[in-house]
């Protein structure tokens, strides 16, 4: 009796977004299961391709010759049937050919990696060490079968650890060794997703305390390849593992599920910025419909996503009652005012302090000093800014800005707001017998040694110190607020919230420059309340998440046929299409549509069979040569408003 294997291709392209049929030779049956990863021959060139079987069977409705599978890659299967069934339903929810998914979610096949795996010894029993972690009654809660939960984590660091071995971390780092040891306890995997390499080294490193290292399948994309390859083999293992990783981890195999967790699900890297654009918080809701595994969110401000899904009551609210954060507001006047000055220097007198500012470099922008006009780039007239090397750089191409004098005929340039090296610097002179500090995405600092440490830390590269800081000071608050972005408010309270996360338990914290209610309602701790009154001001705007709202990228006359299909769909409200330029590319138009919640699968069903049908014998190719969707379909695009 024959044996049929059906295939997934690997492709982004949508006309390959479908099983295909291949005859399996008998010398490979006894190697083939389902979720073996194969080469077959495609096309009439019969090219091989990568592909992956979803399914196996004796017979085919193909009514010509099936060619055969040509390679069985590996000597076990790369996917597990709930992990396949998985990513089917997130390739229909997002509008995206299952290749695409396939692609995201499935590393190379390593050779080498995949010998050594084979022959890796398993980890035993859960480590004495972790014995404390399985008392933490909350946590219990939080790994209950199918509950779902929104937590706001205590703004401090908390201790971690028995005897000699107490260390501070972070209050979520906490949460989520709990929730591992009593997921490991109970023969059980964890997920858990953290925005960058900051926070997974930290989560790394306490998981390591309790001796958990052998449990640990560490996708960090830090890492080469190779070993991300090693880590998604480690969690394909029928044995319980801590999975820990960034937004694509939430795609990654795991032995019995016992637990989603992603801490600060606000944060702009949990969305793709390619295809498939998928969002790690979307993602998760998905997985634990289908997995009936525990869900859990933490955070120290909560996002107006998760708000909508606790007032829906689809989460449940597992915050519990702490000591609200000491935070006090000065009215807007100096960049540096005597308040904040006050505090830094009380600060440093017995420990170290972190200045929170919105840019790095020299300056952000230059200016005419006799016009005040802004210095443009020559190339793409983006807004010109001075790195910390004093270089003058386009924010928007990077290419260098020599100095050429401006229309009025002035050659005198000043400068704008400070960033973050020439507010090191001022800083610095202001306080001369501390050690000052600069951490921005390009100058990493992971943490800081105790002393008299004056920090200066872009939003969001706030480097961990083990006492906690002394005093946090946030500057450039207004900037933040000021964003032209639908989630510029949300996205403030977070950085400053995170930053502010990082106090000593009997630390102060001073924002600088804010005067409104939202200033009253921060210092008082009440994220609740806050999230609560942007995601009401959206309802009534009709704006995400009050409903989704996606987008559709491609030639103009695509989308004007593709407008008059969703006119006739219903469902959906059409805006556009309209020009979008990106880059140096003027010819792309965008179509916008505005669609329910529940309409989710039906939309993208329809937007997906309309991007095959319109793009069916047409190509498209990329600057690097190889081809692309001739549409690009987002099913939630943060970027539009």
């Amino acid at each position: 009796m024959p044996v049929i294997a059906k295939v997934a291709v690997v492709s982004n392209l949508p006309q390959l977004d479908k099983l295909f049929d291949y005859l399996v030779p008998d010398e490979l049956v006894s190697v083939t299961w389902v979720g073996s990863r194969v080469k077959v021959p495609f096309g009439k060139s019969a090219k091989a391709y990568e592909g992956f079987i979803f399914q196996l069977e004796t017979s085919s409705d193909f009514p010509g010759q099936l060619s055969s599978v040509q390679e069985v890659i590996g000597t076990k299967p790369a996917l597990s049937a709930e992990l396949i069934e998985y990513l089917q339903d997130l390739a229909v929810r997002s509008a995206s050919p299952i290749g695409e998914i396939l692609k995201l979610a499935v590393p190379p096949h390593m050779p080498r990696a995949f010998k050594a795996h084979i022959d890796l010894a398993e980890p035993q029993l859960i480590p004495v060490k972790a014995a404390p972690l399985l008392e933490n009654v909350r946590a219990q809660e939080l790994v209950r079968k199918a509950s779902k939960h929104a937590v706001l984590e205590r703004p401090t660091i908390a201790s971690l650890g028995v005897g000699p071995d107490v260390r501070n971390f972070p209050s979520w780092v906490v949460s989520m060794c709990s929730i591992a040891a009593l997921n490991l306890q109970e023969g059980k995997s964890s997920i858990f997703a953290v925005p960058d390499f900051r926070d997974q080294e930290v989560l790394l490193e306490a998981l390591g305390v309790f001796d958990l290292d052998d449990f640990i399948a560490n996708f960090s994309q830090e890492q080469p390849k190779s070993k991300i390859y090693e880590a998604y083999l480690l969690a394909l293992d029928e044995t319980p593992r801590v999975i820990v990783g960034s937004r694509s981890v939430i795609l990654a195999p795991a032995h019995k599920l016992g637990t989603i967790a992603i801490f600060d699900d606000g944060d702009r890297s949990f969305t793709d910025q390619s295809a498939p654009y998928l969002n790690a918080r979307d993602n998760a809701l998905l997985r634990q419909s289908i997995q009936e595994c525990s869900l859990v969110f933490l955070s120290y401000s909560r996002s107006t996503d998760i708000q909508r899904l606790v007032e829906t009551g689809y989460l449940k609210d597992s915050s519990e009652t702490f000591p609200k954060p000491k935070i006090s507001v000065s009215e807007p006047g100096f960049r540096v005012d005597s308040h904040a000055f006050k505090a830094i220097k009380k600060g440093l007198e017995t420990g170290s302090v972190l200045v929170q500012v919105a840019s790095k470099g020299e300056s952000t922008a230059l200016f005419c000093s006799s016009c005040d006009k802004r210095v443009s780039c020559q190339v793409c007239a983006g807004p010109v800014w001075v790195d910390g090397s004093g270089v003058r750089k386009c924010r928007w191409c990077n290419a260098f800005s020599p100095s050429v004098a401006c229309e009025c005929g002035s050659i005198e340039i000043s400068k704008g707001r400070a960033g973050s090296s020439r507010t090191a610097s001022e800083l610095g002179r202001s306080f001369p017998n501390s050690k000052v500090i600069e951490s921005t995405g390009d100058n990493r600092v992971l943490s800081v040694s105790q002393g008299k440490n004056l920090v200066i830390a872009t939003a969001g590269a706030e480097p961990f110190v083990i006492e906690g800081y002394r005093a946090v000071v946030i500057l450039d608050a207004q900037t933040l607020l000021s964003r032209q972005n639908l989630r510029a408010t949300e996205d403030a309270v977070r950085l400053w919230s995170n930053a502010i996360s990082k106090l000593a338990t009997d630390g102060e914290a001073v924002l600088v420059g804010v005067s409104s209610p939202l200033s009253q309602k921060f210092c008082l701790w009440q994220q609740r309340e806050i999230a609560a009154d942007e995601l009401a001001s959206r309802r009534e705007l009709s704006l995400p998440p009050a409903l989704r709202l996606g987008s559709v990228a491609g030639s103009q006359v695509m989308l004007v046929e593709l407008a008059q299909s969703l006119a006739s769909f219903g469902k959906v409200k059409v805006l556009g299409p309209a020009p979008h330029v990106k880059g140096n590319d003027s010819s792309e138009w965008r179509l916008i549509v505005k669609y329910n919640y529940s309409d989710t699968v039906e939309v993208a069903k329809h937007l997906r069979g309309e991007a095959i049908r319109l793009s069916r014998g047409k190509s498209v190719l990329a600057a690097s040569g190889r081809a692309v969707r001739a549409l690009k379909v987002r099913m939630s695009d943060g970027d539009v408003v």
